[in-house]
């Protein structure tokens, strides 16, 4: 049975990625969101205790990781962030892999928000960059009114900036304008999905 073509939606925060992804899955197509898949593995009794371990029973409650204090711990501390990706990442990488080889669809895209952060960009046929305006971005995020601006802007800052992002995909989707813009950027890239060719690519378990 031959592998499915990986198409992986990558964009910094604000630029709509989960919007397009949603489009995608009202059109039928299956789309695996990374982030849900590393929350299932922080939430796995061994990595837990493995956090407790060196973080203390703070961070968890009823028996579940809490997100908001373990963004504290690494937030703009670099060694504990490293610690954290050190133990979740891996695990991530393989039932992502693991996604990939029991799949019987023909397409499968992944939003992957720190795709070329993550250095993924190898294990994909093909990589779709979302982007807006930094201002819009900010301004959407504000509006979800669970950020402060200067928390929001230190993480865009903390991001691979859009230009040097460009280069590397394969497609750019500008999401700067209302919905229907967006949806019918989508179909011109529908129309072309025949036209992806397999790449070689490397396992996301490597």
């Amino acid at each position: 049975m031959s592998q499915p073509i990986l198409i992986g939606i990558t964009g910094n925060i604000g630029s709509g990625k989960t919007t397009f992804c949603n489009l995608l899955e009202e059109k039928g197509f299956k789309v695996i969101y990374a982030d849900e898949i590393a929350q299932q593995q922080l939430n796995q009794p061994d990595t837990l205790k493995t956090l407790i371990k060196r973080w203390g029973k703070g961070i968890v409650k009823n028996g579940q990781p809490q997100r908001d204090k373990i963004a504290e711990i690494v937030f703009n501390n670099k060694s504990e962030l490293d610690f954290l990706n050190s133990i979740v990442h891996p695990k991530t990488l393989s039932a992502l892999q693991q996604i990939v080889d029991n799949s019987t669809e023909k397409y499968l895209f992944f939003e992957i928000p720190l795709l070329f952060e993550a250095g993924l960009e190898l294990c994909f046929d093909y990589i779709i960059l979302i982007r807006a305006p930094r201002e819009v971005r900010i301004n959407r995020l504000l509006q979800k009114g669970k950020e402060t601006r200067e928390q929001i802007e230190a993480r865009i800052n903390a991001q691979i900036d859009d230009q040097d992002k460009i280069p590397l995909c394969d497609l750019v989707i500008d999401n700067s304008n209302d919905l229907t813009e967006l949806n019918n950027q989508l179909n011109s890239l529908l129309s072309t999905l025949k036209d992806i060719k397999p790449k070689e690519k490397i396992p996301f378990s490597l």
